[in-house]
């Protein structure tokens, strides 16, 4: 059973800071936040750039993007290599996202 949760918009900004560390992003909108009651995991689904397919996050819990310090990837790799970063960073790499559009989810 799946029990409807929210994350807040500082949580959303960092979870984009930690996408923007490692790739070009023009826009995330994210879609979707449920938790699974069996497993205890939250499950976010978002997309990139107008991407036709979504990503899909798990984590164990909402405080972990209370910080924007880490680094999510995007899955499968290939379908993200063109918007891939070369440059070295580290998980405390300043972001600006100022020039990003977000698509918050909706209450």
């Amino acid at each position: 059973m799946l029990t409807k949760e929210t994350l807040t918009k500082r949580q959303q900004d960092n979870i984009v800071k930690r996408i923007a560390r490692n790739y070009r992003i023009k826009k995330i909108e994210f879609i979707n936040l449920e938790k699974n009651s069996f497993t205890g995991t939250y499950n976010l689904v978002f997309k990139v750039n107008n991407q036709k397919d979504t990503c899909l996050l798990q984590f164990e819990k909402l405080e972990e993007f209370n910080v924007s310090r880490g680094v999510v990837g995007l899955d499968p790799t290939e379908d993200y290599a063109d918007i891939k970063k070369n440059d070295e960073f580290t998980v405390d790499t300043t972001v600006d996202i100022s020039k990003i559009e977000i698509i918050y989810l909706k209450d």
